[in-house]
């Protein structure tokens, strides 16, 4: 496993689904991230406006 802080996925590099998740840290998120196939994963944070 490699953690790298940029860049974003290439263009070419088409989503093909995502998961939204709820996890209290980054670490948290990764762990989560390891039950799934092993691709290219992009982790965002997403900001709770409500």
């Amino acid at each position: 496993m490699a953690v790298t802080d940029g860049p974003c996925a290439e263009a070419a590099e088409q989503i093909g689904g995502f998961y939204l998740i709820e996890a209290p840290d980054l670490d948290t998120a990764i762990d989560l991230c390891r039950i799934l196939p092993a691709y290219d994963i992009e982790i965002r944070p997403v900001l709770d406006i409500g």
